[in-house]
């Protein structure tokens, strides 16, 4: 019976061999498949093609838009600078139209100013010719 007890006892122990070649055998493809999504996901973080083409055509876009600016400007820039010219013009104008208005009221007022005092300077000589006020000079009037 010795080789019957040593042919069970070898059992057992069989089957964790073989257990542990399947661990390491499993453990061995998780590593590997590890290792590949590890390349994998560097090859991916370094993978810039995509990021350079959109770069690119970023730069193209951007090109077409400053051509088409300048194209604009060139087109239209003198008209726009008249139109800018003929607003300040206008707002000049306007600014001495409202001067002239003003001087025109402010001499006119003088003028009343200076009227009433002509005959105020009337009625003061007056009064100094009859005696009733000594007699001064006003504002040279006459």
């Amino acid at each position: 019976m010795k080789p019957l007890q040593l042919g069970l006892s070898l059992i057992p122990v069989a089957i964790i061999v073989i257990g542990l070649i399947g661990w390491v055998v499993t453990l061995r493809g998780n590593i590997d498949s590890a290792l590949e999504s590890i390349q994998a996901l560097q090859e991916s973080q370094y993978d810039d093609t995509d990021l350079v083409e959109r770069v690119q055509d970023l730069a193209i876009q951007a090109e077409e838009s400053m051509t088409k600016v300048m194209w604009v400007m060139e087109e239209y820039g003198p008209a726009i600078e008249s139109i800018r010219d003929r607003e300040l013009d206008t707002e000049m104008a306007d600014r001495v139209a409202d001067i002239v208005t003003r001087q025109a009221v402010v001499e006119n007022e003088m003028r009343q100013i200076m009227s009433d005092h002509e005959g105020f300077a009337d009625v003061l000589y007056e009064l100094g010719e009859s005696g009733l006020i000594e007699r001064r000079q006003y504002g040279n009037y006459k």
